[in-house]
């Protein structure tokens, strides 16, 4: 091994044990060890650095949709859904339990998973102090899915994001190939959930909340906004315009319909640190590939599993299930994707990648769900419960009610992968 090969490895390990240990910021933690590696001149050529390792297509679609979201949320669009969702219930918990959680899968998967928890995390904490019921069952199963239904989509979930840009798959290409085994989850999950805690959602309730009041030219802009950004992402082949561009141009036609005296207000909603860490990951494991790292890590895995893609495929569920569900999905993501790229030149078994881009999007997208640091959507979750209804939620009481639902998931991911593509 040289010794940018191993100055890049200790960098990549340091910036990981932060990211998951949280002592430093996860973007502050990334951008320095992109920092440290171009320092110490791991890159030759800092042109192709950027050129071929920062995905700048992801950066853009996430600012472009991080843009349409905030003008939107902040007229209320979202909260006048929600509100519309539980008038139809018709005061039933049942019927709250399941539309709740059906449209926060829906949304989720068109819109950012933490954006859509923190619209109805409130709404459901209210729900739950005017039934005098605990709000734990009804916030996590909306936890769950959130994560679940981000899957469904290239705009769902950001690993999604980074695999999409990657394998060169477009919006179609997930509804047809992540949208049924995302439903079926959701489905049976669901069902499970109900019958666990069949006495809490079959109680009767009379309650009334206050009404969310949206002017009618904002609820209209919303959503030819909202139908406008989904057909051109589902045409974007056929009109011959990348996702990117589409995301990042409706966001400026967002702020310009919504608010365009007050722009700079809309950009301090975007998440930057998340747009940072984006771009000092792509360096960081960018770096892991010049230096042939990911290529030996590669090699090994098909010397293991090279004579059956099938093995190799199972064992890419379980794994990305696993370390996504206790470590961030995305830098593990990033780090498996230029892995899956090399396999086809190291063994021709692997000349058909399809199947394991969908392996790595259904571990990754679902092991989220399965520990409180898994998934961003779930701290937040579990913060908002804490603030608002003084509910503490330890590490092990949240795996008990979200692993056997995880499994579940997991099983409907290894069965579909298998019995479709391998």
């Amino acid at each position: 091994m040289t010794v940018d090969a191993i100055i890049a490895l200790i960098v990549f390990v340091v910036v990981y044990y932060l990211i998951i240990s949280e002592k430093v910021h996860r973007s502050i933690a990334v951008v320095l060890g992109a920092f440290t590696l171009t320092f110490f001149g791991i890159f030759e050529d800092p042109d192709y650095l950027f050129k071929n390792y920062v995905d700048f297509d992801t950066i853009f679609l996430l600012i472009g949709m991080m843009l349409l979201v905030s003008t939107i949320k902040d007229v209320g669009f979202f909260e006048f859904v929600a509100f519309k969702i539980i008038k139809l219930s018709k005061n039933s918990l049942v019927r709250i339990f399941l539309m709740m959680n059906i449209f926060v899968a829906f949304l989720s998967a068109f819109v950012d998973n933490v954006t859509t928890i923190m619209i109805f995390i409130p709404i459901t904490l209210a729900i739950a102090d005017a039934a005098e019921i605990s709000p734990i069952p009804l916030v996590f199963s909306e936890v769950l899915s959130s994560n679940i239904g981000g899957t469904a989509t290239l705009i769902g979930d950001p690993p999604n994001i980074l695999i999409g840009n990657a394998a060169g798959l477009n919006f179609n290409d997930f509804i047809l190939n992540t949208a049924f085994p995302s439903f079926l989850s959701l489905f049976l999950i669901l069902a499970f959930l109900f019958f666990t805690h069949k006495k809490t959602f079959t109680r009767k309730l009379d309650f009334n909340l206050e009404s969310v009041s949206i002017s009618k030219i904002n609820l209209i802009k919303s959503l030819v906004l909202l139908i406008t950004v989904l057909i051109l992402f589902v045409f974007q082949e056929q009109l011959g315009i990348n996702n990117s561009v589409i995301a990042f141009g409706m966001g400026f036609v967002s702020v310009l319909v919504m608010n365009p005296k007050n722009i700079e207000k809309q950009f301090t909603e975007i998440e930057w640190g998340t747009i940072f860490f984006f771009i000092g990951l792509f360096i960081i494991t960018g770096a892991l590939e010049d230096t042939g790292i990911l290529k030996q890590i590669a090699i090994f895995f098909s010397e293991k599993f090279g004579e059956s893609p099938k093995l190799f495929g199972m064992l890419l569920i379980v794994m990305s299930f696993i370390i996504s569900g206790f470590f961030d999905n995305i830098p593990f993501t990033a780090t498996m994707i230029p892995i899956i790229k090399m396999l086809p030149g190291i063994n021709v078994a692997f000349s058909n990648l399809t199947p394991f881009w969908w392996a790595l999007s259904l571990g990754v997208c679902y092991g989220g769900n399965l520990t409180p640091i898994g998934a961003s959507a779930n701290i937040v979750a579990l913060t908002m419960l804490l603030k608002y209804s003084n509910t503490k939620v330890s590490f092990k009481d949240f795996m008990k009610f979200s692993l056997v639902p995880s499994l579940i998931s997991l099983a409907v991911a290894i069965l579909y992968i298998e019995y479709r593509y391998l």
